[in-house]
């Protein structure tokens, strides 16, 4: 097998609830400060991408906004936001809080 056939590549969407670290473990997985991280929630507003690559690999996780009911314009956007991640990624990594 060459190794152009062995590369594999992929887009993560990493979703889940507001505050539950998904921010955390974008930055964690990528080595770099790429999201912001706070204790208040819905920080982040956007999709934020970080870029893992390997020597047969290359994956492309996607932050989200956390998922949850909108109860304003802003909300429903980022609700929007979250959702439409989840329709583009190869993966999805559900992050939940342990307790």
């Amino acid at each position: 097998m060459n190794e152009q056939a062995a590369f594999r590549s992929g887009f993560v969407a990493i979703i889940g609830r507001p505050n539950t670290g998904k921010s955390t473990l974008l930055n964690t997985l990528t080595g770099e400060k790429v999201a912001i991280v706070s204790h208040r929630p819905q920080t982040t507003r956007n999709r934020i991408q970080g870029v893992i690559t390997g020597p047969d690999y290359q994956a492309v996780f996607t932050d989200t906004p956390g998922m949850h009911a909108p109860k304003h314009k802003l909300g429903g956007f980022m609700a929007k936001t979250a959702d439409a991640a989840r329709g583009e990624a190869d993966i999805i990594l559900f992050v939940a809080e342990a307790d």
